[in-house]
C-alpha cells in the first residue's frame, strides 16, 4: 500500500498558488520539455549562474542547469511578485542560496531529466530526488554512508524492493543536509530514516538520539523518480504542484 505522501496528488498549475503560514509547496517540473530555451532563459541567470553554467563540459548538462535555474526563478519571482532576472541570492559557505531580503525559504534539485522546488514561509528545507534506474553500487554506498541499522533494514527487503528502499533512504538523507546545510562527508550517516517502501518517512535518530522536530515527507512525481523533503517544523500542509510549461 503507498503511503499518504507517496499517493500526494500533482496539482497542474501554471502560476503558484497562495502560500499560507504552514504551507511547504513542492513543483515538479520536466527538464526535457525546458532545454530547448536555455538560451532564452540565460538571460535570468546573473553572472555568477552564467559562469558556472559555462564551466559544464557537455552541452546537455550546461542546458539541464540553465533550465533548473531559470525555472526556479521564474517560480519564486511569481511567489514575491517580481521580476525573475532580479532575485538576489546569498551563498552560504557550503552552497546554500538564499534569498536577499525576502522571508522565503527554497531548496533546488535535479537528476538527469527532472526538477523539484520546495518553497515554504516557515524555516530552511531540503528537497532531494532521484531516478529508481540509476546504476549504483547500493550496496557499497549503504555501508560506508548509512548507519547500521539503515544498511540492516534494507538489507532485509526483498530484491524488487531494494531500489527503492535505497532511494527512500537517500533522498530523505540528502534533503535533510540540504536543509540544515551539513556537508554530506559530516552529517550522512548520523542522522538515520526509514526506508521500507509503503511506510510513511520518519526521522528516527540524530547522532543517536530520538529526534521529532523534523517534518519528512517522501513522494513519487513519476513512477521511476522518488523525491524526498525535509523540514524543522511542527507541522507543515504539503501542497504538490506539476508545472504546466506549455
Amino acid at each position: 500500500m503507498a503511503s499518504e505522501e507517496i499517493a500526494q496528488a500533482w496539482q497542474p498549475r501554471f502560476v503558484p498558488p497562495e502560500l499560507g503560514a504552514e504551507d511547504v509547496h513542492v513543483w515538479h517540473f520536466p527538464l526535457q520539455s525546458l532545454t530547448g530555451r536555455a538560451a532564452v532563459w540565460l538571460d535570468l541567470l546573473s553572472t555568477a549562474e552564467r559562469a558556472r553554467a559555462a564551466r559544464f563540459a557537455f552541452p546537455h548538462l550546461r542546458e539541464r542547469y540553465v533550465a533548473a535555474h531559470a525555472m526556479m526563478r521564474q517560480l519564486l519571482g511569481a511567489y514575491l511578485k517580481l521580476e525573475p532576472g532580479s532575485l538576489e541570492f546569498l551563498i552560504a559557505a557550503r552552497g546554500k542560496p538564499s534569498l536577499l531580503g525576502n522571508p522565503v525559504y527554497f531548496n533546488l534539485s535535479h537528476t538527469t531529466d527532472q526538477g523539484l522546488l520546495a518553497v515554504t514561509r516557515i524555516a530552511e528545507v531540503g528537497v532531494d530526488i532521484e531516478c529508481l534506474d540509476r546504476k549504483l553500487d547500493r550496496t557499497g554506498i549503504a555501508g560506508r554512508f548509512f548507519s547500521k541499522a539503515e544498511a540492516d533494514e534494507l538489507a532485509t527487503l526483498p530484491e524488487d524492493l531494494q531500489a527503492e528502499g535505497f532511494c527512500n533512504l537517500w533522498t530523505r538523507k540528502e534533503a535533510w543536509l540540504k536543509a540544515t546545510g551539513v556537508g554530506i562527508s559530516e552529517g550522512l550517516n548520523k542522522v538515520e530514516f526509514n526506508c521500507r517502501p509503503g511506510e510513511s518517512a520518519r526521522l528516527l535518530r540524530i547522532n543517536g538520539a530520538a529526534s521529532d522536530e523534523w517534518q519528512v515527507r517522501t513522494f513519487r512525481p513519476l513512477a521511476e523518480h522518488i523525491g524526498s523533503l525535509a523540514i524543522r517544523a511542527e507541522r507543515i500542509r504539503l501542497v504538490c504542484c506539476k508545472m504546466m510549461t506549455d
